[in-house]
């Protein structure tokens, strides 16, 4: 018999779920703002399309970058709470 979902669960892990989904909108308005910056400036310079290519690249390594450091942020957060709870664990138990 299957057991029925716990919705306190699935509530506990919507901060996490939030903190990597922030993550995703992040590096895509960083690439969208890049390449409208580029295309304003091809529109100035009437250098079409060099300005929207170099955007769209800036845009997405910027992102990518951010989104490189605010993982290893996040994962070692999560580690340190889990070593935490494993030592918490270990004096309850001992």
């Amino acid at each position: 018999m299957m057991s029925k979902p716990d919705p306190g669960a699935w509530l506990k892990s919507m901060p996490g779920v939030v903190a990597y989904l922030d993550l995703g909108l992040r590096f895509a308005v960083s690439a969208v703002l890049f390449a409208l910056l580029g295309y304003w400036v091809d529109s100035k310079l009437s250098s079409s399309p060099i300005g929207l290519i170099a955007g769209v690249l800036f845009g997405a390594v910027a992102g990518f970058i951010n989104l490189y450091h605010n993982v290893m942020r996040l994962t070692r957060q999560e580690s340190d709470g889990s070593r935490k709870a494993g030592q918490n664990r270990s004096k309850t138990a001992g």
